[in-house]
C-alpha cells in the first residue's frame, strides 16, 4: 500500500518536536526512541521493541539498523529531516505504511528468490520470548541459532509462518544460509596478534550484525585457526558484532576470558560470555578443566 498524501502529512506530525542538539543522541538512545514513537503512530497494532543496542529496534521480526539513517540527516533542516526519515521507514518496511489497525504483512516473496539472501545467525533466547513463532534450535547454554534474510539497513528474522507461506520445512533454510554466510566471510578481516612471552589471540569485528554468528562456519574458523597457527583455539563471541579467539597456552588466556565476560556485561549486542574450543572437528564448549584454567 503507497501512503496517500494525507496520510504523510498526519504521519509527518508525529516528527514535529524540534530536537535543537543531537550530538549523542544515537549512542544514547534517544534517536531510537524518537523514531520508536513515530513507528508506533505508524503502526500501532505491530510489536514494536527496542534491546540494548541503542542503533536498532524491532518492528515484528524485522530488525531496523537506524545508523545510516541517523547519518543521513545530520546538517538537515527540520522539515528535510521529516521528510527523509518518512521516507526511511516508509522504504524500510515493506510495502510503506499499513492501516493502523493492523500489523505490517508477512513477506509474500518466493522462497527461490529469498534463499540469496539468507544468513546464519545467533540470538539470545529473549529473541523467541519476544517473537514466540521464530525459527530457531538451540546452539548453547545461552545462545540460539536463527536465521534471517539480509537487506540494507535491516535484517527479518524467519518465522514460522514464513516457513508455511513457503511452503519449506525449517531444515531447508540451513545449507543457503551457511553458504551465503561463508561467501561473505571470505572478503572480512581477522587480525593477529601475540600476547606476551606465548601464545596468540585474534579478533574479528563487523558493523554488519554477523560477527558472532561466524562461529557457526568452518570456513571461516578454519582461517581463524590458521591465522593463530595451531590447529585447536578457544573462541569467544561475547557482542553481536566481534569474536575474539586465542591459543590455549596464550600466557594472558585468564585476563581475555575476564575481557570476554566484561564485553558481554558491557554491550551492546550482547551474546554470550562462553568459552568455546574449535577445531577440524568442529566448535564445542569448554570442559570443566579447561574453564578452571581460565580462571572460570
Amino acid at each position: 500500500m503507497q501512503p496517500t498524501r494525507r496520510a504523510l502529512l498526519g504521519y509527518g506530525a508525529l516528527l514535529a518536536c524540534p530536537s535543537p542538539t543531537r550530538a549523542d543522541d544515537l549512542k544514547d538512545g534517544r534517536f531510537r526512541d524518537e523514531i520508536v514513537t513515530i513507528l508506533r503512530g505508524l503502526y500501532p497494532a505491530a510489536t514494536i521493541s527496542t534491546d540494548d543496542d541503542p542503533e536498532q529496534v524491532h518492528v515484528e521480526a524485522y530488525t531496523l539498523y537506524l545508523g545510516n539513517l541517523h547519518g543521513d540527516l545530520r546538517g538537515r533542516s527540520e522539515a528535510e529531516r521529516q521528510r527523509r526519515i518518512l521516507a526511511f521507514l516508509t522504504r524500510t518496511m515493506p510495502g510503506g505504511p499499513y492501516p493502523k489497525d493492523s500489523p505490517p504483512p508477512a513477506r509474500t516473496e518466493p522462497f527461490a528468490a529469498a534463499r540469496a539472501r539468507l544468513r546464519i545467525q545467533l540470538v539470545p533466547p529473549d529473541y523467541a520470548t519476544r517473537t514466540p513463532d521464530l525459527v530457531t534450535r538451540p546452539f548453547s547454554k545461552r545462545l540460539l541459532v536463527a536465521y534471517a534474510l539480509d537487506e540494507p539497513n535491516r535484517y527479518q528474522l524467519i518465522t514460522m509462518p514464513m516457513l508455511t507461506a513457503w511452503g519449506i520445512e525449517a531444515g531447508v533454510l540451513d545449507e543457503p544460509a551457511r553458504r551465503n554466510s561463508e561467501a561473505e566471510a571470505r572478503q572480512v578481516s581477522i587480525e593477529a596478534s601475540p600476547t606476551g612471552a606465548t601464545g596468540r589471540f585474534a579478533t574479528s569485528a563487523t558493523e554488519d550484525g554477523y560477527a558472532a554468528s561466524r562461529l557457526l562456519l568452518p570456513g571461516f574458523m578454519e582461517r581463524v585457526r590458521k591465522a593463530l597457527g595451531t590447529p585447536g583455539i578457544i573462541v569467544a563471541a561475547p557482542t553481536r558484532e566481534f569474536i575474539i579467539a586465542w591459543t590455549p597456552d596464550s600466557e594472558a588466556r585468564a585476563r581475555i576470558a575476564k575481557v570476554v565476560r566484561a564485553s558481554f556485561h558491557k554491550g551492546p549486542y550482547s551474546r554470550s560470555d562462553e568459552l568455546f574450543h574449535s577445531d577440524p572437528a568442529g566448535l564445542r564448549p569448554l570442559t570443566a578443566a579447561e574453564l578452571a584454567d581460565h580462571g572460570r
